[in-house]
């Protein structure tokens, strides 16, 4: 049986939330990870199998968000970048070859934080211009010759005009729509307004309270920045929500 997902990287799902399979592959993009055998299906295909889910659907389903990223792989990479070359897949579909030289997939890691300011009890949230409909974390790619905790720093001045100290790891989260490695740190920043200019990526920075998340749109269910911001909300950025 083969999974079928579509080119923005979408997968039909029945009443139950389990991914649909079909018996034969309608495309000549194929991938396997595993027992799970993936194939780019038109998207209007697609809808007619079942309700169509993205990557945060499928949190902690390894096997499936391996094979979103290679089909976006796929479609992405189908020459060698050095020699201009078409490339072959081979199965299982996930390293590019031209006789002996192999062309492995590309991750492009990116930073994401809850900063947070000690003495107001807050935390920093954002709406992006490009998508305004939701508050989330400040977020950002990781530059060449950066370290992951200079990339969210950079990125915090950047977006916000705030600077961050006592940057330190939490988690991460693979991110197959663009390509990303999510990884998540917790952060200090005593600015409460911007200290220079902004590179305006962001519609509006506000200061969040416990008390003014439930009445905000916020990052959904299933990504890191909702994870993040939901533990902060119950008071423990460990992950442990305590009993009420």
């Amino acid at each position: 049986m083969f999974l079928p997902v579509t080119e923005t990287g979408r997968i039909p799902v029945d009443t139950e939330g389990r991914p649909v399979l079909v018996a034969e592959p309608a495309g000549d993009i194929l991938v396997e990870v595993g027992e799970v055998r993936a194939f780019v299906l038109e998207t209007s295909a697609a809808e007619k199998l079942g309700a169509l889910r993205d990557a945060t659907f499928f949190t902690g389903q390894h096997a499936v968000l391996k094979a979103l990223h290679l089909i976006r792989n796929r479609r992405e990479a189908r020459f060698d970048p050095r020699t201009g070359q078409e490339l072959d897949y081979p199965a299982p579909g996930a390293v590019g070859r031209i006789g002996e030289r192999m062309v492995f997939p590309r991750l492009d890691p990116a930073v994401i934080g809850i900063i947070h300011h000690p003495e107001l009890d807050r935390i920093l949230l954002a709406r992006n211009r490009h998508r305004p409909g939701f508050f989330s974390l400040i977020a950002g790619y990781v530059d060449p010759g950066e370290t992951l905790e200079d990339a969210m720093a950079r990125e915090a001045l950047e977006e916000t005009g705030r600077r961050i100290h006592s940057v330190t790891y939490w988690g991460s989260q693979p991110w197959p729509p663009s390509g990303s490695l999510m990884v998540g740190f917790s952060a200090v920043a005593q600015d409460v307004q911007p200290v220079c200019d902004t590179d305006e990526e962001l519609a509006e920075v506000r200061w969040v309270s416990r008390a003014d998340v439930p009445s905000l749109p916020i990052a959904r269910s299933g990504s890191i920045a909702h994870t993040m911001i939901m533990e902060w909300f119950h008071g423990d950025e460990t992950g442990s929500v305590p009993a009420r």
